[in-house]
């Protein structure tokens, strides 16, 4: 685990637990939400709603600044990752939401999955505001390939980590909460929403839940009370497979290609094909798809003499080219190296 990602979720837990009795956390799956099963599928985590009560009095001066980060434990191995950045809009309106993604989606792998929250108020002229500022810039590069972002949310968050230790910041509102496999004894692993608010469960509607994404009360939106509320998405196919490294070598093998480098063309096109097979980022069942897929866009090359789009990435994968098709449950490595 690395340094930022142990200490700031050490910071958040602390937090928690120094609050368990007078805080009130639930979970809302999402109806027909089915467990996720190790290997089958994906999580990640998204702010869909917060307010802090006492921020209307904020003004211009201060404003929130978001933690957000999930751990992934399987068999003793470890996955961090975590992000620090100002939310896009505003949390200080009363039913303010933002649907702000916090994480990648990340593979599951089994095992559990600690997801953390927190919320702080940072001045508009103080060295958290800066440093929020920064990782804000960079949030664009937090995306596939899983590995080199995990690294680049590391070195920021290192930064931010020292800024929350030297000026001694803590949580307006955190939460931290442990999901885990089918069968393990806790909170199953699923798709919904994790409520955190800032009072006893005494003293909080009894009407509470999460409709339409939103927390609500039979009065209407939840008000008077500070509360974040953390939507945890889980899903069985990714959703981008458009990724950085595989749209470089494209774009190299078709140079190669026009310039009449057969072999190079062959040897690029095999990495990339490996490097599919092989992500971190995929589960098994994605990286057979997404293996197959790049086979035929580097083919493309050769037909058409064509150049990948301006973006340089990978258009949306056909329908005919989804997992539990026939066609591609039956390829081998063989298969797909053949040009």
């Amino acid at each position: 685990m690395t340094e930022f990602a142990r200490r700031a979720g050490e910071r958040v837990k602390a937090w928690f637990s120094a609050n368990a009795d007078h805080v009130t956390l639930k979970f809302y799956p999402e109806p027909d939400a089915e467990p996720l099963v190790p290997g089958d599928g994906y999580v990640r985590l998204w702010l869909a709603e917060g307010f802090l009560a006492k921020a209307v009095s904020w003004g211009n001066k201060h404003f929130p600044a978001l933690h957000g980060g999930v751990t992934l434990t399987f068999a003793n191995q470890l996955t961090p990752f975590t992000r620090f950045t100002k939310p896009a809009a505003t949390l200080a309106a009363p039913g303010a939401y933002i649907d702000y993604p916090m994480t990648p989606l990340l593979p599951f792998a089994g095992g559990t999955v600690e997801v953390e929250a927190a919320l702080y108020q940072a001045s508009v002229a103080g060295p958290l505001a800066a440093a929020v500022a920064i990782g804000g810039s960079i949030a664009s590069l937090i995306g596939p390939p899983l590995s080199v972002a995990a690294a680049i949310a590391d070195k920021v968050g290192t930064g931010l980590d020292t800024v929350l230790a030297t000026q001694d910041e803590k949580p307006v509102l955190g939460l931290h909460h442990t999901l885990i496999a089918a069968g393990g004894g806790g909170q199953v692993l699923r798709g919904g929403h994790l409520v955190v608010v800032n009072a006893p469960e005494s003293e909080v509607p009894a009407s509470l839940r999460v409709a339409e994404g939103r927390l609500r009360t039979d009065a209407g939106l939840l008000t008077g009370f500070d509360y974040l509320v953390v939507r945890v998405e889980c899903r069985t196919q990714h959703d981008e497979l458009r990724f950085p490294n595989l749209a470089e070598l494209e774009q190299r093998a078709a140079y190669e290609w026009q310039m009449g480098n057969a072999d190079r063309y062959r040897e690029i096109r095999a990495q990339a094909v490996a490097e599919a097979l092989g992500s971190p980022d995929l589960i098994a069942r994605d990286r057979t798809v997404v293996a197959r897929y790049v086979a035929g866009r580097f083919d493309a090359l050769k037909e058409f003499g064509a150049v990948p789009g301006e973006e340089g990435g990978f258009d949306p994968i056909p329908a005919h080219l989804l997992p539990g098709q026939d066609e591609v449950a039956n390829l081998t490595l063989d298969d797909l190296l053949r040009d």
